[in-house]
């Protein structure tokens, strides 16, 4: 009998160890905390910022971001949360990610950042997403960039 309550005992802390390891690697790896990611992308010269705009929205939305806030005028998208921009390619509940893309006010410069939020103990950890930042930074460059 004694032996079958330590046998009990060591199984649920094997797996209230498991879990909590478990819940600690479920961290995207491109997930990066805190609030800098910004990276900023020159415009290739004579580009009509109309046409550097849809160009940029294009490829935003290539990629699984849907707009939720666009301002021709100020130069200014920022998409809706994306549950599935993760390691596992698939919906997520507690990973989001979103993309802001913001022209200068003469168009010859755009900043994007991708902020992404990850859901630790039932309170949001905000930073963002690397990955992101990196495939859009390299197609909006090969795009519309100098």
């Amino acid at each position: 009998m004694v032996n079958r309550k330590n046998w009990l005992g060591m199984l649920v802390i094997a797996l209230v160890f498991g879990m909590t390891v478990l819940g600690c690697s479920s961290t995207p790896r491109s997930f990066t905390k805190g609030s800098a990611g910004d990276t900023t992308i020159l415009l290739r010269q004579g580009l009509d910022a109309e046409q550097a705009f849809r160009e940029a929205n294009f490829i935003i939305n290539r990629h699984g971001f849907e707009p939720e806030m666009m301002n021709t005028e100020a130069g200014y998208i920022r998409t809706r949360w994306n549950y599935t921009w993760n390691d596992r390619g698939r919906e997520v509940d507690y990973y989001r990610v979103r993309v802001v893309v913001t022209f200068n006010p003469n168009r010859t410069q755009l900043v994007l950042s991708a902020p992404s939020e990850f859901l630790s103990r039932g309170r949001w950890i905000t930073g963002f997403d690397t990955r992101a930042i990196e495939t859009l930074r390299t197609d909006l460059t090969q795009s519309i960039g100098n």
